[in-house]
């Protein structure tokens, strides 16, 4: 993403350590053609800004997740792998500067 080569287990990985998240999932999302960016997804009780903080204390700034949304569970295909096309598109707070 933007010339930087991201392993989305890494952020994952952080997003989970966060106070108050169960379960987390970080994908590439190109909402808008051309326009790739990270996007986590989470369970549990935590606030999304805590856990953008969070992970901005551990992780380099290209490697924190654009938009933190929190789900009720994260949606299964029958197969049991995640249904990437059941997340929700997130809504970004910060558009034009990212």
């Amino acid at each position: 993403i933007r010339g930087y080569r991201i392993e989305p287990g890494e952020v994952q990985a952080v997003l989970v350590g966060a106070d108050g998240v169960d379960r987390a999932v970080v994908i590439a999302r190109e909402d808008r053609p051309g326009d790739t960016r990270l996007v986590g997804y989470i369970t549990g009780t935590a606030d999304p800004v805590s856990v953008r903080q969070h992970a901005a204390k551990l992780l380099p700034h290209y490697m924190i997740p654009a938009a933190v949304v929190v789900i009720d569970e994260l949606p299964l295909t029958v197969n049991g792998k995640l249904d990437v096309r059941a997340l929700p598109a997130p809504e970004y707070s910060d558009a034009e500067r990212y």
